[in-house]
């Protein structure tokens, strides 16, 4: 049996595939009810009294914290270290330290995903964009390994972003970074638009593979889509994953009903 997590967001949150944003409270509830595992968490401000206290919880109620993910800074707050404004870059590193404070107790992962914004301008402006985004992930991975923390890079689909689009983008990505300690985060729901075939590019990526969502296809729990799970569950065995399937879904019917339809699916793989 794999570990099993689900993302939620402790404040409300302009992402939608997040299951009880702002109702950190029910969340943990439920996880605990269900029988997840772990807790993954989107955070804006790691500050934020909400995350202070149901971070508390979380230790309080045995449950882990399987992942921190990144990406409101760049949704809510517009902050992206392709941002032309060097005291937004600086105060997106504080931050996104800040985050990796919090995941550090737990060995958590740092998910680098909507986090890293989008390339504008010309080609050329890409290109140096680019290179802004390989440096700001080498100086957050620098400051991860000093604190025990892993870097996962999320390929997302070419509708939110125009890079790092798929699991073989990602791998020449993490080469340009450099260091062993950055791993792959495969969203199959990203996958499902971006990869000619699912189970070949997960087995493409091997161990660098260290953090999975599976979310069908209509972004809704796993099973109520057409994404063939249990040929991914296989490839997954095959490379000895050890870590999380994790759930991102839209909160479709509800959440818990939600969060119920994952955790049941996960059971089958």
């Amino acid at each position: 049996m794999f570990k099993t997590s689900m993302a939620i967001s402790p404040t409300p949150a302009v992402f939608a595939p997040l299951l009880f944003a702002g109702d950190w409270t029910s969340a943990l509830d439920t996880a605990i009810d269900l029988g997840y595992d772990a807790i993954e968490i989107s955070v804006r401000d790691p500050a934020d009294p909400a995350v202070v206290a149901c971070n508390d919880e979380l230790r309080r109620r045995g449950l882990d914290l399987s992942a921190i993910a990144t990406g409101q800074s760049f949704y809510s707050d517009g902050w992206s270290p392709l941002s032309d404004d060097p005291e937004v870059r600086t105060q997106l590193d504080e931050r996104m330290h800040r985050i990796i404070d919090l995941a550090s107790p737990w060995e958590a992962m740092v998910v680098i995903g909507g986090v890293r914004g989008t390339l504008t301008g010309s080609e050329r402006d890409h290109a140096k964009q680019y290179e802004m985004a390989v440096d700001a992930v080498g100086r957050y991975a620098e400051y991860g390994r000093a604190n025990g923390v892993a870097l996962v890079i999320e390929p997302i689909n070419r509708y939110e972003t125009n890079y790092i689009n798929s699991i073989g983008d990602a791998m020449r990505f993490i080469d340009e970074v450099g260091g062993d300690d950055l791993g792959i985060l495969a969203d199959t729901f990203h996958m499902n638009i971006e990869e000619a075939n699912l189970a070949e590019s997960l087995r493409s990526a091997g161990n660098r593979i260290c953090h999975v969502q599976f979310t069908d296809s209509n972004r809704l729990a796993a099973g109520r889509g057409h994404i063939n799970f249990h040929e991914l569950a296989a490839v997954l065995r095959e490379s000895n994953y050890h870590g999380y399937l994790s759930t991102e879904t839209l909160p479709l019917p509800d959440s818990r009903t939600a969060a119920q339809q994952a955790i049941d699916y996960f059971r089958t793989l």
